[in-house]
């Protein structure tokens, strides 16, 4: 499983001043910073491997098991057959941010942790092992996860039924190891690292992963016809700074047996780390588009002023709106995700593409908490990326309905320089502007959709495609936006409105496009002597009332 970068070690640059949009719902910092390293663990052929499906995915280091600074010991097993409430893991995650934070004592066994990742992604979890396999009229099966490879730390694991928990320990019976070079001894102290949910998603009697946790505090969902992509994490801390980043992680699980045909799961979870615990319940309605709600309950142990609340992470390569044509790569794209999509507080829609920039660029927008914010795959044609075993076509777009506890802040978006497809270099999240103080209580909710297309339909023209590449004979930049304006009605000649906060926009033309049926919007940008330009571009009807999506873009030389 691709992962987020182990190490990124920067120095800032420059902090550029806020631009402040044309009508006051829009304002974007920018923050430039350079001599970005980042390292992965990932190979590509384990990349590979992950996206044509969903069995033992290669991790990097940091979500595998984070840093092991960023760690708690996992915690006690808890008794045999105790009662159990969502309340009962907000009081164990508020008693163990009140005691000192204490490193991580056990680890895989030996053997498990030096297994290479083709040697861990050979151990097989026998599907009739499934919990509630053998329950009739289950909609729901889960697949355990050991430990291994760079997955070290254990998790604890508990069932919940009527209102009782009862802990889960590991069967090495429930696995095949094949010829591996493992000992009866290191097999008997396996313990689990994560879990995987299947449902019928897809079709009837086809059980199908709908959600899987494993590593750190990350976990990822599927909708119908999805294959793995972006990803989400309970809490991101210090995402992009130049101090690091903490990786938090889920220390204990309870698994709620869902009723003889409910369409819904409840999972909870206790993460903890250096900085803080926490409390998380998630409810999961596979289908179309499969939702999670998520409800957390945060205590600090010191205050916190970079907590990222309802953090994704993703992957942009290259594309036509950020395109590599030094790779030499017969792919037209490579990307999990192709634009960060947002519905602002005030109702503004806004599109911002995702590129792979030469150095850390952090971008922030809003004040007010939006509607809704997401990380989304548009295209979903085949020929717009031509990999038949990574099926980009086939990411879900991830859509985040904040519902409780955002407050005043601002939507980040990280972008981080990659030179390969398995890793992860897209990060956004919604960050608080005030600091979460040390000894209180923080509580967070939202809703979360996983699924070829957002939840939400724009009551304005969608944009559908970027590009962009020199001008013929010149060191202008020329960029072309397709507009998909087939459903906006009767709203009289449509006209765009292009600036930019450097340089000077020429040349733009508003077209009918006969291939789409949409509008194609085409402009230049005459940088002059600027080293950024943030520009913004939007389609007006006759009247003068918005017609499309408001389009964003950071431009450098």
């Amino acid at each position: 499983m691709k992962r987020l970068l182990l190490l990124v070690l920067v120095s800032l640059l420059c902090l550029l001043p806020a631009l402040d949009g044309d009508r006051g719902s829009f304002r974007e910092e920018a923050a430039a910073i350079g001599d970005v390293l980042v390292s992965s663990a990932n190979a590509a052929e384990a990349q590979q491997d992950e996206n044509r499906a969903a069995p033992q995915a290669a991790p990097s280091e940091a979500e595998a098991q984070a840093p092991t600074s960023e760690a708690q010991a996992t915690p006690p097993p808890a008794q045999q057959s105790t009662p159990f409430s969502f309340d009962t893991v907000i009081a164990e995650a508020r008693a163990l941010a009140a005691e000192p934070y204490a490193e991580p004592t056990e680890r895989a066994p030996r053997a498990f942790g030096d297994l290479t990742y083709d040697q861990y992604r050979r151990i097989e979890f026998i599907r009739e092992e499934a919990e509630w396999a053998q329950d009739e009229g289950s909609a729901f099966r889960v697949h355990y996860v050991p430990q291994g490879f760079l997955y070290k730390e254990p998790v604890r694991l508990s069932l919940v039924e009527n209102g009782t928990a009862q802990p889960r320990p590991l069967e090495p019976s429930e696995f095949r190891f094949f010829d591996l070079p493992l000992s009866d001894e290191d097999k008997a102290a396996l313990r689990f690292a994560g879990f995987r949910i299947t449902t019928p998603l897809n079709a009837p009697g086809k059980w199908d992963e709908v959600i899987s946790f494993q590593g750190a505090s990350f976990f990822r969902a599927l909708g119908v016809g999805n294959t793995y992509g972006t990803s989400a994490r309970g809490l991101a801390i210090g995402t992009g700074s130049p101090t690091g980043e903490e990786f938090p992680a889920f220390r204990a699980f309870w698994l709620e047996h869902p009723a003889p045909g409910a369409r819904t799961m409840t999972i909870y979870a206790l993460m903890d780390s250096r900085s803080v615990a926490g409390a998380f319940r998630f409810v999961v309605t596979p289908g179309l588009q499969t939702g999670v709600d998520v409800e957390a309950v945060f205590f600090p142990r010191r205050d916190i002023a970079e907590a990222g609340i309802a953090p994704l992470t993703s992957m942009f390569d290259f594309g036509p709106q950020d395109p590599a044509p030094e790779r030499a790569d017969f792919r037209p794209g490579v990307h999990d995700a192709g634009g960060l999509g947002i519905v602002q507080a005030n109702g503004e829609w806004v599109w911002r593409p995702l590129t792979n920039p030469e150095r850390l660029e952090i971008s922030s927008f809003a004040e007010q908490p939006p509607r809704g914010f997401g990380l989304l795959q548009r295209s979903r044609d085949f020929k717009d990326y031509e990999d038949i075993e990574a099926r980009y076509d086939l990411r879900p777009s991830v859509w985040i309905e904040p519902r409780e506890g955002f407050g005043l802040g601002r939507l980040v978006l990280v972008e981080i320089p990659t030179d390969s497809e398995v890793n992860d270099n897209i990060v956004t999240f919604w960050r608080p502007a005030e600091p979460w103080r040390a000894g209180s209580e923080v509580r967070v909710a939202y809703r979360m959709s996983w699924g070829a297309t957002a939840p939400v339909v724009a009551p304005v023209a969608d944009v559908t495609a970027t590009r962009t590449g020199r001008a013929l004979n010149s060191r202008n930049q020329m960029f072309a936006i397709d507009f998909d304006t087939q459903g906006l009605g009767a709203v009289g000649p449509l006209r765009a409105s292009v600036t930019s906060s450097q340089g000077e926009i020429l040349n733009p033309v508003l077209v009918a496009n006969p291939h789409t049926g949409g509008h194609r919007l085409s402009f230049e940008i005459a940088p002059g002597d600027a080293q950024i330009a943030e520009l913004r571009a939007q389609l007006l009807a006759g009247n003068g009332d918005t017609a499309s999506e408001t389009w964003l873009y950071r431009w450098r030389p």
